[in-house]
């Protein structure tokens, strides 16, 4: 009887090695799956990959102008605010001109311009050409305030987040919300982006090493990114693979136990 009840506890076991090898094999993924640009080789230079259009204001978008000049009295009356009272950007994103539904701006005494559709460099040539008319020997600058990306989805930190550059890659875009979550999905980043022919929508890979040359490499101001979920994964992304065999020494050891007991 006692052997009976020893070979039952031992099937038991077996039964349930098999079931933690199903379960762990159903949870964990390949490594090619969680790695950035899998199999990239390194210690090469690659050629730089397309790089998208500069980025070209639109409707509410806010641009910081100042203008610069050896006699700041001269200069007073183009600026929103004296340049030695702006003390940092927080001030800098508080004294902007915010683009109206017509794509215009008013600039005090130069009146309406229209910037939809331009790049900032495009824009702060025009108004050069503009002050240039009243005063000699100024600079014209121009930046804008509201450079942010949205990130959604599978990431430690989602929501909209501030860029410092005026592009930033990929990967740095996705640093900015604490990189991807042991759910996410490597190889499906949806990327939105508003283009003058409406609404862009692709799909952005992570894993394929062709991702430096692809032209979504770059991520620009006001472009959405979805880190979608990886309906497979169901715990932790990094799992020990000797720990099915701990759970299955562990009933093993029990069962002998019992057998020990009742011989």
């Amino acid at each position: 009887m006692n052997e009976y009840i020893f070979q039952i506890m031992l099937k038991q076991a077996s039964y349930f090695l098999l079931l933690l090898l199903v379960i762990f094999s159903a949870c964990s993924r390949p490594l090619q799956e969680t790695t950035y640009m899998y199999n990239i080789q390194a210690d090469s230079i690659y050629p730089d990959g397309p790089v998208p259009d500069e980025y070209e204001v639109r409707v509410n978008d806010q641009l910081y102008i100042q203008v610069i000049s050896d006699d700041k009295e001269n200069a007073v009356f183009l600026n929103l605010n004296p340049v030695d009272k702006i003390g940092g950007s927080g001030n800098m994103e508080l004294i902007t001109y915010i683009v109206d539904e017509n794509g215009d701006i008013y600039f005090l005494l130069l009146g309406k311009i229209h910037v939809v559709g331009y790049t900032v460099k495009e824009i702060r040539e025009k108004l050069q050409l503009e002050v240039d008319r009243y005063l000699e020997n100024t600079s014209v600058f121009v930046k804008l305030v509201n450079r942010y990306i949205t990130i959604l989805g599978e990431v430690e930190n989602p929501g909209q987040h501030h860029m410092d550059k005026s592009r930033l890659s990929i990967f740095e875009a996705i640093g900015t919300a604490g990189d991807i979550t042991d759910w996410g999905k490597f190889s499906e980043v949806r990327l939105i982006r508003e283009t003058p022919e409406g609404k862009l929508v692709a799909n952005i890979d992570l894993t394929n090493p062709n991702l430096i040359n692809s032209p979504y490499y770059y991520i620009l101001p006001n472009d959405v990114l979805y880190v979608s979920l990886n309906g497979k994964v169901l715990g932790n992304k990094f799992i020990s693979v000797l720990q099915p065999i701990y759970l299955t020494l562990s009933v093993i050891t029990t069962a002998l136990l019992v057998y020990g007991i009742f011989k």
